[in-house]
């Protein structure tokens, strides 16, 4: 019981910042899911980051979601996803009927300003992102093996993902 009283907690913090989507808000669910609570190690954070990407939906709520199950089964996953989306949908419905009634060019105006905020979230979630998953000058030389393909080819990016896995497979298989 006192895992989801504190993934609710945890969540519902996560919820009250969670503005910008999704990967704008990751590196603060890092923050608190692997420094703050200590539930996930750096790279079991990465795989729940890979899981959430790939299953249909937010990813926030998705990796939500994920780390409840991982912490509390099915309860912990329902009081995690749930957490992470009352304080977000509380403020959207009760300011809906308000921003009816403000003068469009003020919401524009703010949503210009918040702009930069919500840039500079997500290039905090990269950089706390890539700072924990290259670990070693193989995977740098994955990275700079796709990032030269999406730049030089026309291949998808699935394909491009793919390809980089089949490299780090065989990279990691001959170090070892």
């Amino acid at each position: 019981m006192d895992i989801l009283l504190e993934l609710a907690k945890a969540f519902l913090q996560i919820g009250v910042f969670s503005f910008g989507g999704g990967y704008a808000i990751v590196a603060l669910i890092r923050y608190v899911v692997v420094n703050q609570y200590a539930w996930l190690t750096d790279l079991e954070f990465l795989d729940v980051l890979a899981i959430s990407q790939i299953t249909p939906g937010p990813i926030a709520i998705n990796t939500a979601t994920f780390v409840g199950y991982l912490m509390g089964g099915v309860w912990g996953s329902i009081v995690a996803t749930f957490s992470s989306i009352a304080v977000p949908f509380l403020l959207v419905y009760s300011m809906s009927s308000l921003l009816t009634r403000v003068n469009p060019v003020y919401l524009d105006m703010f949503f210009d300003n918040i702009t930069p905020l919500t840039f500079g979230l997500v290039i905090a979630a990269t950089l706390s992102i890539l700072s924990s998953s290259i670990t070693d000058y193989y995977g740098v030389g994955i990275f700079l093996f796709a990032l030269l393909l999406k730049q030089k080819t026309k291949l998808n990016s699935a394909l491009i993902l793919l390809l980089s896995g089949l490299l780090g497979e065989v990279l990691y298989l001959l170090v070892k």
